[in-house]
């Protein structure tokens, strides 16, 4: 990871370092994304409609075929309709009315339409959600570009289950993306004080 991740939304910059960024586990997917849902804290948990990591008309799995960075990203993967497929990680040690964000950068070599980007706010010792946010649902384009979305942990939660996902329910099929470099970082206290929850914002890598 690097030394510090800087990026930036419509009305202010953003930049947090290495001692904030290291919260995620497996961020640039170099190692294997688990399927049969082991403890989601520090890994990354696949899921499909058919439940097949690698086979069938939905996968989700760490792919050496397209990389932003390193050897290796994350392969999303549609081929049918009324599908989907995705992955998720839960971040712990979060407290209420603290601004987070949740980013990183992808690309589409298939159809556009389809992507659910979320943050889900978690109670982690009732093993319950307390919110989400709606999904940011951006138009990938084939080149790699930023995504980013900012919400504020609400009270109750104490955790955060970042989910990056795409699905064919009216959407196209012949899905194809990659995702690469994904960071959950504090945002600074000066995006609070905009009062902006669920603040987002996509930024295409020239």
């Amino acid at each position: 990871m690097r030394e510090c991740i800087k990026f930036a939304s419509i009305a202010v910059a953003v930049a947090s370092c290495a001692a904030s960024a290291g919260v995620l586990g497996n961020a640039s997917f170099e190692e294997d994304i688990f399927g049969d849902f082991p403890p989601a804290s520090g890994s990354w948990v696949s899921f499909s409609a058919d439940g097949d990591q690698f086979m069938g008309g939905d996968v989700a799995f760490s792919s050496a075929a397209m990389a932003r960075t390193g050897a290796r990203s994350m392969e999303l993967g549609i081929t049918v309709a009324n599908s989907f497929a995705g992955a998720f990680q839960d971040v712990g040690g979060l407290s209420a009315g603290d601004a987070w964000t949740f980013g990183g950068w992808h690309k589409s070599l298939g159809v556009a339409g389809g992507t659910e980007i979320r943050i889900e706010w978690r109670d982690s010792v009732n093993d319950v959600e307390i919110s989400r946010t709606p999904n940011l649902a951006p138009t990938v384009g084939s080149d790699w570009e930023e995504f980013m979305l900012t919400d504020f942990v609400p009270v109750g939660a104490d955790s955060a289950r970042i989910v990056y996902a795409i699905q064919s329910f009216g959407a196209g099929i012949d899905q194809s993306v990659f995702v690469d470099d994904v960071y959950f970082v504090p945002a600074p206290g000066a995006l609070a004080l905009l009062g902006l929850g669920g603040l987002t914002a996509t930024r295409r890598r020239r």
